[in-house]
């Protein structure tokens, strides 16, 4: 039986570790950003830091604001395409989600000075560049599961107080809470003081069918207010002020049916969103000591989130004979947790870019950008209530570089790019399971088409980007040797089209 125990590992301690983890795992979503606003940015793999001329150097070298030599306003629609395949018990299952985003919008206005050296021109631009997708959508089923959500939520009751059983009192609301309030787990009556799930109840029984369905939602989006200044067309600076919006959604839905003689059906859920603004500040620069040669540099802030968490559970059970203490014929019960919204804050690392770019003449340019990032270096505030999850920020992240470059050749009106981005891992080799260990980063191939008129032009680009493997962790049960995870290996890989019509004036 499940509850004669071998070793105890105590799964309190179990969910606090996975709690300072989720918010760990949250300041690291709004610390990694995937460039390309723009279809001719994007086509060349996001690597525009030394070139400037395009609204997406709002974001990441100010500084190629000051390039502009005339006013211009951008518009740049995008369909994002996701491709999840899931494992579970030996088989795999494939889902995609496609979505419609505004990648782009963005004004500039230039100020010239003609005659003389020293301040050429200077140059102001807003723009709303998407940083971050979240979109994404999977489900896994098994027709005769081996173990039950269920599981998890009886160890915690029987073990949770220090190897002791917790009161009922003592549940977590949003988890072993709503199971006993429904009935998925009840007091055991040959061991009181003690729990057990109906699973148990009939000695161990399990292979009924199983199936999750899972889904991510949102984005991240930076409002850039920009101005920099082009000093005798050889050194151009430029700050931008961001504004980041952040939604994040993500839910599933779990359902057993063992069709007991009395116990036929359960089902649980979980909504998880994440909402907020955050503010930077960035500065850049551009040297261009020969016509053919561009160097850059710039400096991102730390972005500070103010952000208001949303969680709520859900889980509803049906039994054909009523549990012990109730009277009717048939019986179903549906309970929901009271929302959780303690709001917080995080802090995202201090971001540091070197450019480098080259121009031959008219007929092609080369731009190669490097990044550094260190993870570990995230908040969560504030430190009286989230230190231990800024500690294990601190533990399972690092510091890396994202290399990008890519090139764009020039035919008479038409412009082909083409580039690739590579962002490293940020997790330390001993926090990755071992299914993620094979992976290094995140590859990232684009390319794309232009047409460029006097004072108007069009560009289209298509990116593929092929993520890492994630384990996600379906439940908790446990056997003779305690308690453990049961997951299931999850590869995402995403593609984006992206237009951008463009007009000069």
């Amino acid at each position: 039986m499940k509850r004669n125990i071998i070793i105890l590992v105590i799964f309190s301690a179990a969910l606090i570790n996975n709690a300072f983890a989720q918010k760990a795992t949250d300041a690291l979503l709004l610390s990694q950003h995937y460039s390309g606003s723009t279809a001719r940015s994007a086509g060349m793999g996001g690597a525009f830091g030394a070139l400037g001329g395009d609204p997406s150097v709002l974001s990441s070298n100010p500084a190629g604001i000051a390039v502009y030599r005339g006013s211009e306003f951008t518009f740049s629609p995008a369909l994002n395409f996701t491709n999840t395949n899931t494992q579970f018990d030996h088989a795999s299952f494939n889902e995609k989600y496609n979505k419609l985003i505004l990648n782009n919008i963005a004004y500039i206005y230039t100020w010239n000075f003609f005659g003389g050296k020293g301040l050429r021109s200077m140059n102001f631009g807003i723009a709303y560049n998407h940083l971050s997708d979240f979109n994404g959508k999977a489900y896994i089923w098994s027709p005769e599961a081996g173990s039950s959500m269920l599981d998890g939520f009886v160890w915690h009751a029987n073990y949770g107080n220090n190897g002791q059983p917790l009161r009922t009192d003592q549940f977590d609301d949003f988890y072993e809470g709503l199971a006993y309030d429904t009935y998925g787990i009840d007091n055991d009556p040959d061991y009181p003081g003690y729990f057990w799930n109906p699973y148990i109840a009939k000695g161990d029984v399990y292979g009924q069918p199983m199936k999750r369905t899972m889904y991510t939602k949102g984005g991240i989006g930076e409002y850039a207010l920009s101005l920099g200044a082009n000093l005798n067309h050889t050194l151009y600076i430029g700050a931008t002020l961001g504004i980041q919006d952040v939604n994040y959604e993500e839910s599933y839905f779990h359902e057993e049916s063992p069709d007991f003689n009395d116990f036929q059906y359960f089902n649980f859920s979980q909504d998880y969103t994440l909402s907020g603004v955050g503010l930077n500040f960035k500065a850049g620069m551009i040297f261009r000591p020969v016509q053919m040669l561009r160097l850059g540099a710039a400096i991102h802030s730390p972005t500070r989130f103010w952000l208001k968490p949303y969680l709520l559970t859900g889980m509803e059970t049906e039994f054909r004979t009523p549990p012990a203490g109730e009277t009717n014929t048939s019986f179903e019960q549906e309970v929901e947790s009271d929302p959780s919204q303690k709001r917080f804050n995080i802090l995202t690392p201090w971001r540091y870019q070197l450019n480098v770019a080259t121009i031959l003449s008219n007929f092609a340019v080369v731009n190669i950008d490097m990044e550094y990032v260190n993870y570990s270096s995230c908040q969560i505030l504030p430190n009286s209530d989230y230190q231990d999850a800024t500690d294990y920020a601190s533990e399972a992240f690092k510091n890396n570089i994202n290399i990008k470059g890519g090139a764009e050749f020039r035919l008479g009106f038409l412009y082909l790019r083409g580039g690739i981005a590579y962002y490293g891992s940020p997790y330390k080799e001993e926090y990755l399971s071992e299914f993620n260990k094979s992976h290094l980063g995140t590859m990232s191939y684009s390319g794309g088409i232009g047409f460029r008129a006097r004072s108007f032009y069009m560009d289209g680009a298509y990116t593929f980007m092929k993520l890492p493997q994630r384990d996600p962790v379906l439940y908790q049960t446990y056997d003779d040797l305690g308690l453990f995870d049961v997951v299931s290996p999850m590869k995402t890989s995403s593609g984006k089209f992206i237009l951008t019509f463009g007009f000069k004036f």
